[in-house]
C-alpha cells in the first residue's frame, strides 16, 4: 500500500500511522519532520514550501514504490506540506509498515534521503531579517 500527499493544511500523522498499520506489520514507523527555529546560526520564524506539484507527486510515488520494493516493506505513506509552515509545525510525515523493525527504519531513512535529493520541493526560510532559499534553490532556476 502506497499513499502520497501534498497539503497546504497541517498533516495528520495519526491517519498516516493508521494507513500503514496491519496485523502483519510488527513494525510501524512514523517520522515527523518539524520546522526548527534556527538554521546555520540564523533565527527562523517559518518556512515557505513551494513545489512543482504534478512532478512532486509523481516523484513521491516513484520513491515510495522503489523503497517499498527495495526494503520489502508492506506500506509507505508520505505527506508533505506546501505553503507557509510555522516553527514547530510538521512539514513532512513518513510512515512505514513492515513485518520487521530493521526494514522499517532502513526504508524510512531511504525515503527521506530520496525526497530531499529528487523531489521538486523548495523551501524559503523566513527570519526576522529577511528570507533565503535553502541551499540556494529558487523555483524555476536551473
Amino acid at each position: 500500500m502506497i499513499h502520497v500527499e501534498l497539503s497546504n493544511v497541517p498533516l495528520d500523522a495519526d491517519a498516516a500511522r493508521i494507513r500503514v498499520a496491519s496485523p502483519g506489520h510488527g513494525a510501524v514507523l512514523v517520522f515527523y519532520g518539524n520546522v526548527r527555529d534556527h538554521h546555520e546560526g540564523r533565527q527562523v520564524i517559518r518556512v515557505d514550501y513551494s513545489a512543482y506539484e504534478p512532478m512532486a507527486r509523481q516523484e513521491l510515488l516513484a520513491i515510495a514504490s522503489e523503497m517499498m520494493d527495495a526494503h520489502r516493506v508492506g506500506a509507505v505513506v508520505v505527506l508533505h506540506r506546501v505553503g507557509p509552515v510555522e516553527v514547530g509545525e510538521t512539514s513532512l510525515v513518513v510512515a512505514i509498515g513492515s513485518a520487521h523493525r530493521r526494514a522499517a527504519f532502513d526504508c524510512g531513512l531511504a525515503v527521506i534521503d530520496e525526497i530531499k535529493r529528487r523531489v521538486p520541493i523548495w523551501k524559503r526560510e523566513v527570519s526576522p531579517d529577511g528570507s533565503t532559499w535553502q541551499d540556494g534553490q529558487i523555483p524555476g532556476a536551473p
